[in-house]
């Protein structure tokens, strides 16, 4: 009786052969496991092991082409420092103010669209990125949502920039209710805050912000060097000369939801606090999605604030703002 040997090497072959073969109709013919298994003859359990070890041994490479517009190191980068839900990052043809807030505002509305589901309710504060977001988003949204203006109007900015016209806007979209607040983003003294609150409409727009699970804002610059510039509330006259000291006083580096900070991201002086018309920081901070967006050469430190207070968990910006941030936090 003659012993044999068994050829390993024939094997081998074929065992390399089946692996291909069943690579190839996996992820070129897009078959299920299941039907690969019925198809020869073998267990689900072996297709899932040998499409494991084609991977390993190198028969299938998996790459992933990352677009030009993308940046995804720095998304995962500030998502992992910042503990972000998520952050998005795109890549500008120009460093003007103007490129740089309309590719923002596209990708704002690229991602509503992925966050919003039925029975949202959606909130909205007023700025220019938030309008550039407003106008790339489709005619016509299928989605069962309400939309909230969190923040009071800012009388003397464009009529498409203040935040009932944007939340009009959005709900006309959505064909959504809407609820509105028909009062300055910032009044005088806390006494005069109150008597509107007093206000059965303003009532009950205050009384949807705990319901509000989707927020939007732009993120605003305002240190004392750059607020007569930058600053939508010192140009409508919400911000007074003698408050600046007060922000110079607390190092304030800018906005959100009409709520300034420093750049560690606490909150300002509670004498301004009482003065604003709007969405509180423990209700903001209690969102399930709120989404912050800005970029520019001056919005850095105005977005490091935002991110390190926790005013935001989902952050939208443009490439070399991205790699600012992270610089100025290393």
């Amino acid at each position: 009786m003659w012993a044999t040997t068994p050829d390993l090497c024939g094997y081998r072959t074929m065992s390399e052969s089946l692996k291909v073969k069943i690579s190839r109709m996996y992820y070129y013919k897009g078959m299920t496991k299941q039907d690969i298994a019925r198809r020869l003859r073998i267990s689900r359990f072996r297709v899932s092991r040998l499409l494991e070890q084609a991977r390993d041994e190198g028969i299938v490479q998996i790459q992933i082409v990352e677009p030009p517009i993308m940046s995804m190191e720095l998304e995962e980068e500030l998502e992992e420092r910042f503990g972000l839900q998520r952050a998005i990052v795109v890549k500008t043809t120009s460093d003007s103010e103007e490129v740089i807030k309309e590719a923002i505002g596209r990708a704002t509305a690229e991602c509503l669209m992925d966050v919003l589901k039925d029975g949202d309710v959606l909130g909205i504060a007023w700025g220019t990125t938030v309008n550039e977001a407003v106008k790339a988003l489709p005619p016509k949204l299928s989605v069962d949502i309400r939309v909230v203006q969190v923040t009071g109007g800012l009388n003397q900015m464009a009529i498409n920039v203040n935040a009932i016209d944007l939340t009009r806007r959005v709900a006309e979209i959505c064909d959504a209710d809407y609820y509105l607040l028909h009062a300055p983003a910032m009044v005088s003294n806390a006494a005069a805050r109150q008597a509107l609150l007093s206000d059965n409409g303003i009532k009950r727009t205050f009384d949807m912000f705990e319901r509000v699970n989707v927020a939007l804002a732009g993120i605003g610059a305002l240190s004392p060097e750059l607020v007569s510039t930058y600053s939508t509330y010192y140009r409508a006259g919400y911000i007074r000369d003698a408050d600046l000291e007060l922000l110079k006083h607390n190092r304030v580096v800018g906005d959100i939801f009409a709520h300034f900070f420093d750049v560690e991201g606490r909150i300002c002086d509670a004498e301004l606090e009482e003065r604003i018309i709007g969405m509180s920081t423990t209700q903001l901070k209690n969102v399930e999605y709120s989404i912050g967006i800005g970029g520019g050469p001056h919005k850095h430190q105005a977005i490091l604030g935002a991110l390190k207070g926790k005013l935001i968990n989902l952050l939208v910006t443009d490439h070399a703002t991205a790699k600012a941030i992270l610089a100025s936090d290393a």
